[in-house]
């Protein structure tokens, strides 16, 4: 059991912040005898150290000897959230609540994740409890203002930022959140100022990144470009770390460079366009399985799988960093630039007109609840005009079809070869923001893009994008409302 004068002397440096020193009077403590203070203590130390696996390894020794204790519960989630266990956090949270109803905290922090999962009603009443409680004043508000802002709330997510902004004056991520609530509404001049003021506080690579994304969307190219390089200084920017140099500009006569993709499957396709523009060099291009075989026959280099294994380079350059690289801002190897072999066909159906449908993206994405839509919504449509309708993208919601007269052939298609292939037959495609409208675009297809209120940047805030000739954007006319831009596009079509 640790002695009592160590249990004092981390305590004392606990209460002055200093987490170095409590750490190591707790490093003394005989963790097979240790009590709840002594797991308090040295776990405390070891969160305040933001050393996350040895705190998590703590409070589980913790709560496993004392199941009953709701502050461990609450500990071994904070662990859990910094290490990106949200499932692992999410049971801490909830079991720390279960044994305490009134732990304010366990509900803010809940209120995070519940978010983060596309719960944003709970995340909502979560973040309310967590003021009821009385938690961290400001925390508690900023929670419930994002929970408001992701449905759609602006109004009222304003009211709360600006009172999380009062309760805590000078927090830096309260007004980079205002910031982005401001994008959300397009009020992007509005925005400007907040960032700056949240960048002066303390210039955090997130703040830049999403200032950065805010000016693609406001098309300011060169400035945007600049931030959004900050994307690559968070935790996981790319899925895969070469083992050479990051191209910074230098001469590439002669040598190898490995463009990595990254993202999205859309986002290899938009960006795989600058290849054209980097002939001096021998490229290497480390792409997601399903894109292999339809990059392989057209860009200029080796297209490989990257989870390969891969050549060693030279250099390597994340492939949404080829614009500001290259410092070619706008786009200017027109589309098409990609073309689709001539099998496997649509099958043939009663009408002149072949129309493709893709109502849905990832359900995984961060903002699927805006950028996707239930098939429902599209079904006037369907009856509506003479034509074919072809799902071609493999997605679960393709569940939703039913008996509306939509062809399914998604199992004609092994990857996007297939995938192009089987659109370059359509006489459109109408679809949501996914990797179908930037393969259609890429392929020179005619092609509706279903938007959302606020669109992703490359969309464009003017309801214009510089990247796809064959693309028409449709944004919804206000936040939500997919049936007011649905009878734009049926109104489109009647008249074709």
């Amino acid at each position: 059991m640790p002695t009592e004068n160590a249990v004092k002397i981390a305590l004392e440096a606990l209460k002055n912040r200093d987490f170095t020193a409590a750490r190591a009077a707790a490093a003394g403590f005989d963790m097979a005898e240790a009590d709840i203070l002594a797991f308090q203590v040295k776990g405390l130390a070891e969160l305040g150290m933001e050393d996350w696996w040895a705190a998590m390894a703590t409070f589980a020794a913790a709560t496993a000897r004392f199941p009953g204790q709701a502050l461990f519960w609450l500990n071994k989630g904070i662990a859990e959230e910094n290490l990106g266990l949200k499932d692992e956090a999410v049971a801490s949270y909830e079991k720390c609540l279960a044994l305490d109803p009134a732990q304010g905290d366990a509900c803010g922090n809940l209120s995070n994740l519940y978010r983060k999962r596309r719960k944003f009603a709970e995340a909502e009443a979560m973040a309310r409890r967590a003021l009821d409680l009385g938690a961290a004043k400001s925390a508690a508000l900023n929670a419930l203002g994002l929970a408001l802002g992701r449905q759609g709330k602006f109004a009222e997510a304003e009211k709360t930022f600006a009172e999380a902004a009062q309760a805590a004056p000078g927090d830096p991520d309260i007004v980079a959140n205002q910031a982005n609530l401001a994008v959300d509404q397009l009020q992007l001049e509005k925005a400007w100022p907040l960032f700056a003021a949240a960048r002066a506080i303390e210039n955090k690579p997130v703040f830049r990144y999403h200032e950065g994304m805010a000016r693609l969307l406001a098309g300011d190219y060169a400035r945007g470009w600049e931030l959004y390089e900050a994307r690559l200084e968070l935790p996981q920017a790319l899925r895969i770390k070469p083992d050479c140099p990051r191209w910074q500009g230098e001469d590439l006569t002669g040598k190898k460079l490995l463009i990595v993709a990254e993202q999205g499957l859309g986002d290899a396709i938009q960006f795989c366009r600058y290849g054209a523009f980097l002939k001096d060099a021998v490229l290497i291009w480390a792409v997601p399985a399903p894109l292999v075989r339809l990059l392989s026959r057209q860009l200029r280099g080796t297209v490989l799988d990257e989870n390969a294994p891969l050549p060693v380079c030279d250099f390597y350059a994340p492939i949404m960093s080829l614009p500001f690289l290259t410092k070619r801002f706008v786009p200017e190897t027109a589309s098409p630039y990609l073309k689709a072999s001539n099998a496997p066909r649509l099958p043939e159906g009663k009408h002149r007109r072949k129309i493709g449908l893709v109502w849905a993206g990832s359900p995984t994405h961060e903002r699927d609840h805006e950028r996707s839509m239930k098939l429902e919504t599209l079904a006037l449509l369907v009856k509506k005009i003479e034509a074919d309708f072809y799902a071609p993208f493999k997605n679960p919601a393709l569940a939703q079809i039913g008996n509306l007269p939509i062809t399914r052939v998604d199992h004609l298609a092994r990857d996007f070869a297939d995938m192009a292939a089987l659109i370059a037959h359509l006489d459109c495609l109408i679809t949501v923001d996914t990797a179908a409208a930037h393969l259609a675009g890429a392929l020179g297809i005619k092609t509706y893009a279903l938007l959302s209120w606020c669109p992703d940047w490359r969309w464009g805030a003017d309801g214009k994008t510089a990247w796809y000739e064959s693309v028409e954007t449709l944004r919804q006319p206000r936040y939500g409302d997919w049936n007011g831009l649905v009878g734009e596009l049926l109104h489109k079509l009647h008249s074709k």
